[in-house]
């Protein structure tokens, strides 16, 4: 079932995507005021944002912030195919935190109650501010945590390559091997010409 437009702006609340000064459910700046530029012809004392029923400039906002993020077009335009990829997002986030911490986690989608305690946990373990939030930092390290990948450092080590000279020794070695095979007649003609033909470099 496709997340609700109060879904969607609850999983980006929870993925970090900022709903505003008073978030998800307050409406208004900190001294209690409500934009009506911002938000339409709104009752402020007794509506949520997380109750709206249409797509005011706070979610358009953290949706193309969430597009970005993803990699799509930043249009912040509302849709099936934008809800399904928040919660996509927050399927994976859940099935991440339970393969890292091995608790116990539905793969619901949603970013409710127990993917926020639980986002609490990682954080906790990894060292992040303990916010609840999954912001795309945290998203990261959790993901690579997950696949069992340690974050690059910035300059890795290469790997030395063979030099030149110990390919060409190891040629050479491994010619006269063959050769010494064709004279005491191990081998054929035919069979040294391929062998040797294969040990080019």
């Amino acid at each position: 079932m496709p997340l609700s437009l109060s879904d969607l702006r609850e999983n980006l609340d929870g993925l970090g995507y900022y709903l505003g000064p008073r978030g998800i459910d307050g409406l208004g700046n900190h001294f209690n005021a409500c934009d009506r530029d911002v938000l339409g012809n709104i009752n402020c004392a007794t509506t949520a944002l997380r109750g709206l029923p249409y797509v005011e400039t706070y979610t358009q906002a953290a949706i193309a912030m969430f597009q970005q993020d993803s990699g799509l077009p930043a249009n912040g335009q509302d849709g099936v195919d934008l809800r399904s990829r928040v919660e996509t997002t927050v399927r994976i986030l859940q099935n991440n935190l339970k393969i890292v911490t091995g608790l116990s986690l539905p793969l619901t989608g949603h970013y409710r109650r127990e993917t926020y305690n639980l986002i609490k946990v990682y954080q906790r373990n990894r060292g992040f501010l303990v916010t609840g939030i999954a912001a795309i930092a945290v998203r990261r390290q959790l993901d690579a945590d997950a696949r069992g990948i340690q974050t690059p450092s910035p300059n890795p080590t290469p790997t030395p390559l063979p030099s030149e000279l110990e390919t060409l020794r190891k040629f050479r070695d491994d010619l006269s091997q063959i050769k010494g095979q064709l004279f005491r007649r191990e081998i054929t003609e035919s069979e040294f010409n391929r062998r040797a033909y294969d040990l080019i470099p």
